[in-house]
């Protein structure tokens, strides 16, 4: 496992840490090595017993030079972060929609190989991970049929879908709300 990857195993398992612990940690800011605390008052922060649901648009690929899908490792900090206010997964629910160049994430590591000459499917270690956190992910059937796969193609944990758009129309009618993954990188 290279280092990169260590590291986002010690996310997760901080995250485990901070969850299972149930005691939220105040979340801190570090600028200029000043730890500044957010005040109880601040709007926008999280508060313990409501529910979250976020439906993001898978919209970042792997990057070889950082070995990791930045768009999850930036979902999986996402979680960390509501977890040190107290959200556990009973009280979040995210949905991540893998379309358009992005389906072939869903590929089991086999099917991934057969169209990528011998490579295996980089995300796969990533999604297990965010699923293990309540993650679902869903791939649009039309998507499937146009990288000419079949449902046993299809990680077992990805659930197969409608088209993109209407997976997060239906959501947000639903109190989801919508961005893309890489929005989470732009903080």
């Amino acid at each position: 496992m290279s280092g990169k990857n260590t590291a986002f195993g010690s996310l997760l398992a901080v995250l485990a840490t901070v969850v299972g612990a149930g005691n939220p940690a105040m979340a801190a800011s570090t600028q200029n090595e000043v730890t500044q605390k957010e005040s109880h008052e601040a709007p926008g922060r999280p508060s313990p017993g409501h529910t979250y649901k976020f439906v993001f648009d898978m919209n970042t690929s792997h990057d070889a030079a950082l070995g990791f899908n930045p768009g999850l490792r930036a979902l999986a900090a996402l979680i960390a972060d509501y977890a040190s206010y107290g959200i556990d997964a009973r009280h979040r629910a995210i949905v991540v929609v893998l379309n358009g160049s992005h389906a072939e994430m869903a590929l089991t590591d086999a099917s991934y190989r057969r169209l990528h000459t011998g490579q295996g499917n980089p995300a796969i270690a990533d999604m297990q991970a965010l699923e293990q956190l309540g993650v679902v992910f869903t791939v649009p059937a039309r998507d499937v049929t146009s990288l000419a796969m079949h449902t046993a193609d299809i990680q077992p944990a990805v659930k197969i879908g409608p088209r993109a758009s209407i997976v997060y129309l239906d959501l947000e009618s639903e109190g989801y709300v919508f961005s893309g993954l890489k929005s989470l990188m732009t903080e």
